[in-house]
């Protein structure tokens, strides 16, 4: 998983992408990626986010919203 990223965050991650989720490193100013549902939603990844707990919140209840790409 990505390289340098707080741990919760490579946690997240790698959740997201076990239930089915692309996960794209982008490294692109100061988005290292992106988390897109298998619907085409996309949550983007901050490199160096001011709370990395708070982003790997935010990856958990974007998995959750979109499961199995279900709109919403």
């Amino acid at each position: 998983m990505p390289k340098g990223q707080h741990k919760e965050i490579a946690k997240a991650l790698r959740e997201a992408k076990a239930a089915g989720f692309g996960v794209i490193a982008l490294h692109s100013g100061h988005v290292w990626g992106k988390v897109v549902a298998p619907n085409g939603q996309e949550l983007k990844v901050w490199s160096t986010p001011r709370d990395p707990e708070t982003m790997a919140k935010r990856i958990r209840e974007f998995v959750r919203k979109y499961p199995r790409g279900g709109k919403k």
